[in-house]
């Protein structure tokens, strides 16, 4: 088959049924289930389909199979929806930082040898010290590029002789996470310096969604009938993770959102089969 699509960037590239394969099965499909839904999607192509298309397909087939698979394959999109302002995708990525065993503290002032820096996480556990900066993007093509890289880079450099002055015997080093993806160049530019990225897709091991599939660390987000007002709402009682949705009670979740009966526990069935099962 050689048919163009169209991705977000504006790039066309060659329609590849192996690697709609694969995220179908990362979201949870089996191959059986993956394989129909390819088969449901390919008669529908045209050239220069969009890959938001073949995404709204993927998501409308995978539907007959399970609720809780859609969820997953929805990852992507759930962390664009993690705005309008930066500061919900910053929760975020402390929450999955606390997850993985750091003491968290968000929005931290720390003087370096020059200036003081504001830092949106600062991680730490018994043998290391992670500054994170978080750089939240709401459009899947917007990605960090080097200057962005090189300036938090400085940054941390600064930040550096007194981190190890404060923490002697653990070891520091200074991130960037992102929702969507870096530039070349930013990549580059990290490896060669020692600056740690976090993103879509990168790194091949330890990567975004990677860290999240790994413990089921999914966002609220990930519901997408949920408005930013509700949204807003479970991020001020802490209720960052469906996790953490899956331990209310309908009649809570009920009361919270100002939600039906109904939507509260079609919420909470949602929760539960997406971390539970």
């Amino acid at each position: 088959m050689n048919i163009k699509i169209k991705k977000a960037s504006g790039i066309t590239e060659d329609f590849n049924p192996d690697k709609l394969l694969g995220s179908l099965i990362r979201s949870g499909a089996d191959r059986d289930q993956a394989e129909e839904v390819i088969s449901l999607i390919i008669p529908e192509l045209q050239p220069y389909t969009s890959t938001k298309k073949i995404f709204r397909l993927a998501r409308k087939y995978l539907r007959q199979f399970n609720r809780s698979t859609v969820l997953r394959y929805s990852l992507k999109k759930s962390l664009l929806r993690l705005g309008p302002s930066g500061y919900p995708f910053e929760k975020y990525v402390g929450e999955l930082f606390t997850q993985y065993g750091y003491r968290v503290d968000m929005g931290v002032h720390l003087q370096g040898r020059c200036v003081t820096h504001e830092v949106d996480v600062f991680a730490v556990n018994d043998n290391e010290v992670r500054l994170v900066e978080c750089k939240y993007r709401n459009r899947a093509e917007n990605s960090p590029d080097v200057k962005v890289a090189m300036y938090i880079h400085s940054r941390f450099r600064d930040l550096r002789a007194e981190m190890k002055n404060q923490h002697p015997g653990k070891s520091f080093s200074g991130w960037i996470v992102t929702n969507t993806r870096f530039t070349e160049d930013a990549i580059t530019y990290a490896v060669c310096s020692g600056l740690k990225l976090i993103s879509w897709r990168y790194p091949g091991k330890g990567s975004l969604e990677q860290m999240i599939e790994k413990k089921k660390l999914y966002p609220v987000t990930v519901i997408s009938g949920l408005t930013s007002a509700q949204t807003r709402l479970l991020f001020e009682q802490k209720v960052i993770l469906m996790k953490d949705l899956a331990k209310m009670a309908a009649g809570d979740i009920k009361r919270l959102l100002s939600v039906s009966e109904r939507r509260a526990r079609a919420l909470k069935d949602q929760a539960d089969k997406l971390c539970f099962c």
